[in-house]
């Protein structure tokens, strides 16, 4: 049981490691901007910013 009670606590730490510690994530910013989160734009979006911690392009 002990062991489990560690390994929740360890998913745990490593999960909240991706959390910014100020405002709102990027993705959250994306969206409220009336963005979209993807790999690559369409031709008729432009490319606002980043997502999911520089991972996808916000398209607007």
């Amino acid at each position: 049981m002990r062991i489990l009670q560690l390994l929740f606590a360890i998913i745990i730490i490593l999960l909240l490691q991706d959390v910014p510690a100020s405002g709102l994530s990027d993705s959250q910013q994306c969206r409220s901007n009336h963005g979209h989160c993807r790999r690559l734009c369409f031709h008729a979006e432009h490319w606002e910013g980043s997502c999911s911690n520089g991972r996808l392009r916000c398209c607007r």
